[in-house]
C-alpha cells in the first residue's frame, strides 16, 4: 500500500467483497483508514469475511446482497447509510463467469444470468449510489472490467459481452456527469487474477477442457495478483482522482 494514500473519514462499499479481488480491495481500503461495507450473495461468506476484517481492526460490516436484484442493491445502500451515514466510494466488483462452452451450448437463462449479474449489477450499483453522491457533492465509483472488454474470450461469450458493456457503461456515465467535478467514475481492468472465478470454471465441451489446461501457463504470462489490482483501486478511490 502507498503510505501516502489515506482514506480516513471515507466509507467504501465493495460488492463481491468476501473473496478474491473484492476482499483485497476492502482490506486495503480499511488499512488506509476507510470504514468498509462488503457485500456478497453468500450470507455466510460475507459474515465470515467481515468478522476477519473486523479482527484486523478495520471498521467493517457485511451485507448479503445479490447485485442482480435492484431492490437488494438499494437495500445495501440503506444499510451502509444506517451504519455510517454516508458512502464516498462504491466498487462494483461482484461478477460471475458462467459456464465455459460454445455459445449454443449455454442455455439462454444461464447466458442471461451472467449479463444480469455482471452488467445489470454494475448498472444497479451506479444508479443507486449516484444520487447520494450528487447530494453530498462527492463520490468515487469504480467499475470492474476484465477479459473480453477488448477482445472476446473463447467459450465465454456472455462474460466477454458483459465486460465490454461495462466499459461502455462507465464511459457513458463519465460523459453524462463530466460537469459534476466532484464525481470520479473509473474503470479498473486487472489482468488475469487466480481467484475462484478463474480457476473453477464449469466446462461444457471437450475442446474447452483443453483450453482450460493452458490456463496456468497463460496466468504465468499475463497474470497479476489481487493485491496489485487493489493498489490500483486505492489510487482510484483517493484524492489523486479528484
Amino acid at each position: 500500500m502507498d503510505k501516502k494514500i489515506a482514506l480516513t473519514g471515507r466509507v467504501a462499499v465493495v460488492t463481491g467483497g468476501s473473496r478474491g479481488i473484492g476482499r483485497a480491495i476492502a482490506e486495503l481500503f480499511g488499512r488506509a483508514g476507510a470504514r468498509v461495507v462488503i457485500a456478497s450473495s453468500q450470507a455466510e461468506a460475507v459474515e465470515h469475511a467481515a468478522a476477519e476484517l473486523s479482527a484486523q481492526g478495520i471498521p467493517c460490516i457485511g451485507v448479503p446482497c445479490n447485485v442482480a436484484e435492484l431492490n437488494q442493491v438499494q437495500g445495501l445502500l440503506r444499510q451502509a447509510l444506517n451504519k455510517w451515514g454516508q458512502v464516498d466510494i462504491w466498487v462494483n466488483n461482484a461478477g460471475i463467469a458462467g459456464p465455459f462452452g460454445y455459445t449454443l451450448d449455454v442455455p439462454p437463462a444461464e447466458w442471461g444470468r451472467v449479463i444480469q449479474t455482471n452488467l445489470m449489477g454494475t448498472y444497479y450499483g451506479c444508479v443507486t449510489v449516484l444520487p447520494h453522491m450528487m447530494e453530498r457533492r462527492y463520490g468515487k465509483i469504480i467499475n470492474m472490467s476484465g477479459g473480453g472488454a477488448h477482445k472476446a474470450q473463447r467459450y465465454l461469450s456472455a462474460y466477454s459481452t458483459s465486460k465490454a458493456a461495462i466499459m461502455r457503461l462507465t464511459d457513458g456515465l463519465a460523459r453524462d456527469y463530466k460537469d459534476h467535478h466532484y464525481l470520479s467514475i473509473n474503470l479498473l481492468e486487472p489482468g488475469i487474477v487466480p481467484t475462484d472465478m478463474t480457476t473453477q470454471f464449469e466446462d461444457r465441451v471437450v475442446s474447452a477442457r483443453e483450453a482450460l489446461k493452458a490456463l496456468p501457463r497463460v496466468m504465468q504470462i499475463f497474470g497479476t495478483t489481487a493485491e496489485e489490482a487493489a493498489n490500483v483501486a486505492l489510487r482510484m478511490a483517493s484524492r489523486e482522482t479528484d
